[in-house]
């Protein structure tokens, strides 16, 4: 076993490691680019310009298209794991999505029925999609939905991410990263109005939904574990920054049985698991420990999420990961600032272990410096023994 995987798996034991442990989230294209000193393919360019927008309008329907998209998503998640490493971070949130599908140049929708605008991030390249509705409009239409693409992602994922663990996996953590989890998909393929009139009206049609998305995503855990990963991110948005976006009994009563299989899968493999969510999720953390992960990702000081606090609440039974703001630190704050940040977060949790230290999220706003101001100060700040008063 490597020193990173030995580093990250003592802190998901919340056990004291030799070093707290990073976490990339890189997801940007200008970001990844940089680190790797390669020059980006404009590729926002040729959505946003006219000209050559209405070739793509033409050509997005055709059969080929999902075979270029899907390659392309091969080459940005392999860029995206070599920057990881040449930052010198000891895990990786590795999302490999090939899902998306597009109608023209500003429409597009992804294989489980949510659809997307384009979005661009200033620099020439294609930022992440702002999802607008969903199209499976009925139990009929859900039924009726080709599930092929879906039910081929398992293979995939086992053969590319072998690729990935071959070529970086004894210097990387890697966390395999489904796009979304199962609520993200119940409720973005139906829009939420919908989806929660659903929970009252139609449950049988959620259920049947739940079911299918939950045998999904243990058959893709199943091949991560084939293809050798070490870890799994269960990403699913779960909360407001006002607290959970549904009641946490209603949440356990839905998609408890699912959570709680996915972590027994995940765990009979030998793989950690970390459950992620945005938003202020105080009032989930103790759903989240019964539900049986290893750690919680992201808790957003920007959402009043506090590291003290949540291990105070959870933290001898959930790692905690996250919680360096993406919003001014990572932006554009000053060297000073940054280190600060870190040897707070360090002093508020780092003792006895159980932290990993990482961006809340991506954005394409992050500053490639700034990241490594933040894991310069993490060899200052997160050897342990830790320094008096930290």
């Amino acid at each position: 076993m490597s020193d990173v995987h030995k580093r990250v798996i003592t802190a998901l034991e919340r056990r004291e490691p030799d070093r707290v442990p990073t976490l990339d989230m890189m997801l940007e294209y200008a970001n990844i680019y940089e680190v790797l000193g390669k020059k980006p393919i404009p590729l926002g360019w040729f959505f946003e310009n006219r000209y050559t927008s209405k070739a793509l309008d033409f050509l997005a329907p055709g059969p080929l298209t999902p075979y270029f998209v899907d390659k392309s998503m091969e080459i940005f998640t392999y860029d995206r794991t070599a920057a990881a490493v040449r930052m010198g971070y000891d895990a990786a949130w590795v999302t490999h999505p090939p899902v998306w599908r597009y109608d023209d140049s500003r429409n597009m929708y992804d294989i489980f029925g949510r659809v997307y605008r384009t979005t661009f991030d200033g620099r020439g390249n294609l930022g992440t999609p702002m999802y607008t509705d969903g199209r499976i409009t009925s139990p009929d239409a859900w039924r009726a939905w080709p599930k092929k693409d879906m039910l081929r992602l398992p293979e995939k994922y086992s053969r590319f991410y072998s690729r990935l663990q071959k070529d970086f996996g004894d210097r990387l953590f890697i966390f395999g990263t489904y796009i979304d989890g199962i609520f993200g998909y119940t409720w973005g393929s139906i829009g939420f109005e919908r989806f929660v009139v659903a929970i009252r009206k139609e449950k049988e049609f959620l259920e049947r939904m739940i079911a299918f998305y939950t045998d999904l995503y243990c058959m893709i855990i199943e091949a991560w574990a084939d293809a050798g990963l070490p870890g799994v991110i269960y990403a699913d948005d779960l909360a407001y920054r006002s607290g959970p976006m549904l009641n946490p009994r209603q949440f356990d009563s839905l998609y408890g049985d699912s959570l709680r299989r996915l972590t027994e899968t995940a765990h009979r493999l030998g793989m950690k698991i970390v459950i992620h969510s945005c938003g202020n999720v105080y009032k989930l953390l103790d759903w989240f420990a019964d539900c049986g992960f290893d750690g919680v990702h992201a808790l957003e000081p920007t959402a009043g999420v506090e590291l003290a606090e949540a291990k105070e609440m959870v933290g001898d039974r959930l790692c905690l990961l996250g919680n360096m703001d993406i919003t001014h630190i990572l932006v554009d704050a000053s060297r000073d600032e940054v280190f600060e940040a870190v040897r707070r977060s360090i002093e508020a949790v780092g003792r006895g272990g159980g932290y990993v230290l990482a961006p809340t999220n991506s954005h394409h706003g992050m500053s490639v410096q700034r990241l490594r101001w933040m894991l310069e100060a993490v060899e200052e700040y997160g050897r342990y023994p830790l320094a008096s008063g930290g």
